[in-house]
């Protein structure tokens, strides 16, 4: 196998990639969604309101936080909402010249959905805001939604939810989760070898702080500074025993198409490499930084030659989520480690032909045996990708 056909091999489809904070799909989804459903439809039989107009405006008046299930009926994200009621807020002007926030429609500032809520909640003029939204969701089809679903039994409801409503507005959410959840996976590898890294909690939390900027010309963390094109960020940094950089990681995960920004990604690495290597040919080899990258998607496959088949060369070594045994495996051939005696590869999920590649690529040049089908007992082990580590 070459680097590519390695890739495309060892890729995880979107579900093997780990959710950071478990954000799965929960069997509760729909709850706030059904109470929405059962509130309106309790409201219409009561016969006390003027018009349907009337009842979306009590629903988000006597409860605003109702608005964040009115969203997701209507296929609204959450930042869609609160950019549209930014608008919305900015622009409105009566006789009177109300202001419903307190910057100048000159000044537009973007509020998130908290801060709205608030307003429905708690400012003198929420009555006003409230037939605003109001009057936003019913353009979006609130109200057909709500009558269709009225005209259903709760056990009708719950799997359109759970299927179609719930699961695509959670899919949008999971996005972002399950590239922290592959950060936090790989930096667990790498601090149960052992290891320093920066950010210090990563592998506890990975959305805890800010990935770190690095002068590649000095090899030093410094502040953010878009001026400083040698400044580029990292989302994991290895610290070798006297502190210094040793191993900087970028990760890219694309479960769908990366788009433009991938390609720049890619574009972005290859810059990161070219300096990267200028600066190790100034310094002792014993102090010499590599780049790995932590790739993997299907969502690669969009626009392969653009993206991952650029950086795979950029890269020093490149490791996927069922490829994680490979970090101890580099980390021990540099000279960072020496406690990895030798892996056990899941025979149910590689070949024959994919162990020997793995065996003759990555162990035997870093002196790690293949121990699969062998005993291990007494030996600490990790679990890494699609194998074991096992310590010596």
């Amino acid at each position: 196998m070459n680097k590519i056909e390695e890739f495309w091999y060892c890729v995880a489809p979107q579900e093997d990639l780990p959710l950071y904070k478990g954000q799965e799909i929960r069997s509760d989804a729909c709850t706030g969604l059904i109470s929405l459903v059962e509130a309106y439809q309790t409201m219409v039989l009561s016969e006390k309101y003027q018009s349907t107009e009337d009842i979306i405006y009590r629903l988000i008046i006597n409860n605003p936080v109702i608005i964040t299930d009115m969203r997701v009926l209507v296929g609204v994200s959450d930042k869609r909402l609160y950019l549209d009621l930014t608008y919305i807020a900015n622009v409105y002007h009566d006789e009177n010249h109300t202001r419903l926030v307190p910057e100048t429609r000159e000044h537009l500032l973007k509020h998130d959905t908290k801060y709205f809520i608030k307003l429905l909640s708690s400012s003198p003029d929420k009555a006003v805001f409230a037939k605003e939204v109001a009057a936003y969701f019913i353009s979006r089809g609130l109200v057909e939604i709500l009558n269709t679903f009225s005209s259903l039994s709760k056990s009708q409801i719950e799997p359109i939810f759970n299927n179609l409503i719930a699961t695509k507005e959670i899919q949008q959410m999971q996005a972002k989760y399950r590239g922290h959840g592959a950060e936090q996976a790989f930096a667990q590898v790498i601090t149960a070898c052992g290891l320093h890294i920066t950010p210090k909690n990563k592998d506890k939390d990975p959305m805890a702080g800010y990935d770190p900027n690095v002068d590649l010309s000095t090899m030093t963390i410094v502040p953010r500074n878009a001026g400083n094109e040698n400044c580029h960020s990292f989302d994991l940094i290895i610290n070798g025993a006297d502190s210094r950089i040793r191993v900087l990681i970028q990760s890219l995960i694309h479960s769908s198409d990366p788009g433009q920004y991938g390609v720049n990604k890619s574009d972005e690495t290859i810059d990161v490499y070219k300096r990267i290597r200028a600066y190790n040919n100034k310094i002792n080899v014993n102090h010499r930084v590599y780049l790995l990258g932590s790739v993997d998607g299907v969502g690669f496959s969009e626009n392969p030659n653009g993206t991952i088949v650029k950086m795979l060369d950029a890269f020093d070594d490149f490791f996927q989520i069922h490829t994680m045994f490979k970090i101890p495996v580099f980390l021990q051939k540099i000279g960072l480690i020496n406690k990895i005696k030798g892996i056990v590869f899941d025979t149910g999920y590689f070949e024959d032909h994919a162990i020997n590649h793995f065996v003759n690529t990555y162990l035997t040049p870093a002196g790690i045996s293949n121990l699969t089908n062998q005993n291990i007992n007494g030996h600490r082990t990790i679990e890494a990708g699609k194998a074991l580590v096992v310590f010596k």
